[in-house]
């Protein structure tokens, strides 16, 4: 009896036969292809993995390359030709997809037709001239050469690649998908995406590229090579992940891109939801181990036990976790509602602590609600320590606090080198303990932190106009004006990139530049409006300057306004009684940014040479004078 072909067999004869009937549009896409089998695209994804191991979008572009390269093989129509046939619309895509997939451009297949047709007329010769001795040795000769020519083009390519080549191990961890069913199920996904990007950077040998530089992969067709060049890394780690009430289950495959693409590693991690942290560590430990890295005791000992967690304590934080990662005020408050939740449901889980603090922390470093904020930070920063040492989030919390709120700077350092003891990666880290540095003039070490932030996180404009804001301080403008034009490249009109610019064009004596640039500032909120108007006064404009500053003013009549901006602004205009009253109020309290007083507006020299400057950095315990300029830090 003739063996009838299977369910899953028909199933996939009857994809090949749809997406063969749509080879020539372009725009068949995934979901085309989902609502012709009657099938949801999760389910459509969750079901080819299984059977194929491959992606809906992978096996069309898979089954579109194998029919163009039968075009090709059987002379059926030109390159060009066969790139539409196959629904593709860019021919130079088309041939760097192809190459990928067969590792030959598609002009050689037909090439490779001809020189065969070539070669099959001369083995129907029946006579073989017999060449002479002399032949011989010009044959032996040209032969020698040619090998010697691609010895030396072959040493030259591999020298290249080598030199070339990502030297560390490098990794992105790139946005998981949501096979879940649900899209309500987005921040388990990407709590697990952060999570593996934490755990993976507790290993020092290893780079990890940032999540939020990861964001925009998402849903992306772009070719894995060209990702890795971006982040500059030579290795991915794509995966999915589906859970049924309390189970959960990570599906990681593991990718080589440098030098050539190749799998290795392929898992599914599948448990309760109570041990979503194990699942996590036995990932990040295939991982390590499948890129020849060699664990220390204490890294085997990390990645092998992990404590159990409450499924739905865990998932408030994830939900907190989620909302914080948005940005928005209003995502802020309510992470910090789910944080507080998750806390209120299991006092005792560290997570949710170090995420209130961490959140807190950067809440209060943003103005909002500071002196509130802090505080509640250091409270959770504490308890999440006091739970588990190891938690780099609120190591960062507890240097945050102190160096934009407490300003106990020993405590601050200890802080951040704990952060980074426990995760090199932590870009967050980095980045914060570039301010501290730049506290005490060390330049080294604050370049050194910013610059590592935007190697971590490459696609942060926000990171990059942090660096490009140092390098203004310690004035190497070309610097400065690079990171500052890449980081509004990466978001347009963002104000830390073109307050930086501003003040580029002010070092050039580009006046009306400098002002253009600084107009395009959110001048509603008064910090921006001290910017314009030290631009102003620069520019030689002091009537201008001074409408500024009395805006501040009429606006402090009706809420709130920092002393340090007033007291900034009152400086530009000469009244310096009032702007040592204002800013000796701003110290008092710890106002952010004070203690960044000489770095907030760079090259302001209208308070130099007044004492009161300098008992303000004695109240602070902060260096002023240059020769006093040496961080405690690096004594």
């Amino acid at each position: 009896m003739e063996e009838q072909p299977s369910t899953d067999d028909q199933f996939l004869k009857i994809i090949d036969q749809i997406i063969e009937n749509n080879f020539n549009k372009e725009d068949f896409s995934v979901e085309d292809l989902a609502q012709k089998l009657g099938l949801s695209r999760s389910m459509l994804h969750r079901k080819l993995i299984k059977l194929t191991g491959k992606s809906a979008r992978d096996l069309i572009t898979q089954k579109r390359l194998i029919k163009a390269k039968e075009l090709l093989e059987n002379d059926a129509a030109t390159v060009s030709e066969v790139t539409y046939k196959v629904g593709f619309s860019d021919s130079s895509y088309f041939a760097k997809v192809f190459k990928k997939h067969f590792d030959i451009v598609p002009g050689d297949v037909k090439k490779n037709l001809l020189t065969s047709g070539i070669q099959e007329s001369s083995d129907t010769d029946t006579e073989v001239p017999v060449p002479t001795k002399k032949k011989d040795r010009g044959l032996l000769v040209k032969v020698l050469i040619i090998l010697l020519v691609i010895c030396i083009i072959g040493g030259s390519l591999y020298f290249y690649s080598k030199i070339n080549r990502p030297k560390e191990k490098s990794l992105a961890v790139l946005p998981l998908d949501n096979l879940t069913g649900l899209p309500e199920n987005s921040y388990i996904i990407d709590g697990m995406q952060d999570a593996l990007i934490g755990e993976l950077g507790q290993i020092k040998s290893i780079r990890v590229i940032s999540r939020t530089s990861t964001l925009r992969y998402r849903d992306t067709d772009m070719l894995l090579p060209d990702i890795a060049k971006e982040l500059g890394v030579n290795t991915i780690v794509e995966g999915s992940v589906h859970c049924l009430g309390d189970s959960l289950c990570l599906i990681v495959q593991l990718i080589d891109v440098l030098p050539k693409e190749r799998h290795l590693l392929a898992n599914e991690y599948r448990d309760d939801m109570h041990n979503a942290l194990k699942i996590q560590k036995t990932a990040v430990k295939d991982i390590a181990r499948n890129i020849n890295i060699k664990l220390t005791e204490d890294q085997e000992q990390l990645f092998t036990e992990a404590r159990q967690v409450d499924p739905e304590t865990y998932k408030d934080y994830l939900r907190g976790l989620y909302q914080l990662n948005l940005g928005t005020p209003e995502s802020f408050y309510l992470g910090i509602d789910y944080m507080q939740k998750a806390i209120k449901r299991d006092p005792g889980e560290p997570l949710a602590h170090a995420g209130l603090a961490l959140g807190y922390a950067q809440l209060g470093h943003g103005y909002l609600e500071a002196p509130d904020a802090f505080l509640t930070a250091e409270a959770a920063a504490n308890k999440a320590l006091k739970l588990d040492p190891t938690l780099d989030e609120a190591h960062i919390a507890i240097g945050m606090l102190n160096t934009y709120n407490f300003w106990d700077w020993p405590k601050a350092q200890k802080a951040y080198e704990n952060a980074l003891a426990q995760n090199p990666n932590n870009e967050i880290a980095h980045a914060h303990f570039a301010w501290y540095h730049v506290l005490f003039d060390n330049k080294e070490k604050s370049l050194y932190h910013a610059k590592m932030a935007t190697v971590l996180d490459p696609l942060s404009p926000a990171y990059l106009s942090w660096l490009a804001w140092l390098y203004v301080y310690f004035e190497e403008f070309e610097q400065a004006e690079i990171a500052a034009r890449n980081s509004l490249e990466l978001m347009e009109n963002l104000p830390y990139g073109n307050t930086v610019m501003g003040w580029v064009y002010l070092h050039k004596k580009e006046y009306q530049k400098a002002i253009e640039t600084h107009k395009k500032l959110p001048l509603n909120y008064p910090f921006f409006k001290m910017v314009l108007a030290y631009t102003y006064v620069q520019a030689g404009d002091m009537d201008k300057a001074i409408a500024l500053r009395n805006e501040v003013e009429e606006q402090a009549k009706q809420s709130w306004v920092n002393p340090f901006e007033r007291g900034l602004l009152a400086g530009m205009a000469g009244d310096l009684d009032k702007a040592f009253k204002m800013l000796e109020e701003a110290v008092e309290h710890h106002y952010y940014p004070t203690n960044h007083i000489n770095i907030m507006i760079p090259g302001m020299k209208f308070l130099d040479g007044d004492p009161r400057y300098d008992e303000l950095f004695q109240k602070m315990n902060l260096p002023y004078k240059r020769e006093l300029l040496v961080s405690k830090s690096s004594e």
